[in-house]
């Protein structure tokens, strides 16, 4: 895999990610769209921690923490909910994308510099 290639599937997975929390939004969202996005989200998260390990990533501990932050403050929104309200989905939503913009500009972009500056593409 080349390193355009690498940085490619994480911006379609961010992608993937944004979509999900748009489904949110939506007026026929159940507990599946919430399932949906954890489990993405973990998929998401897993592939990058362990490309991370592979490139000996220096500051990996801190980027894995804030995925850790988004895993239990996902958790932790869904926890006892049994009804969606439009005003719970409008929150859950926002909070995740806002999350996920300070991530991908903040932390990811720190990763991407360091994949584009690596030897070990």
């Amino acid at each position: 895999m080349t390193i355009t290639s690498e940085l490619i599937w994480q911006d379609q997975q961010h992608q993937t990610l944004f979509q999900l929390i748009d489904e949110i939004k939506a007026e026929q969202v159940d507990l599946s769209t919430f399932t949906r996005l954890i489990d993405y989200a973990e998929h998401h998260f897993s592939l990058e921690e362990l490309y991370m390990q592979q490139l000996n990533y220096p500051d990996y501990e801190a980027h894995f923490q804030a995925h850790n932050k988004f895993r239990n403050e996902l958790l932790k929104m869904l926890d006892g909910h049994q009804e969606y309200t439009p005003e719970l989905r409008e929150m859950l939503a926002s909070f995740l994308s806002e999350w996920l913009k300070r991530h991908i500009f903040g932390v990811d972009k720190r990763l991407e510099a360091y994949i584009l500056a690596s030897e070990r593409k």
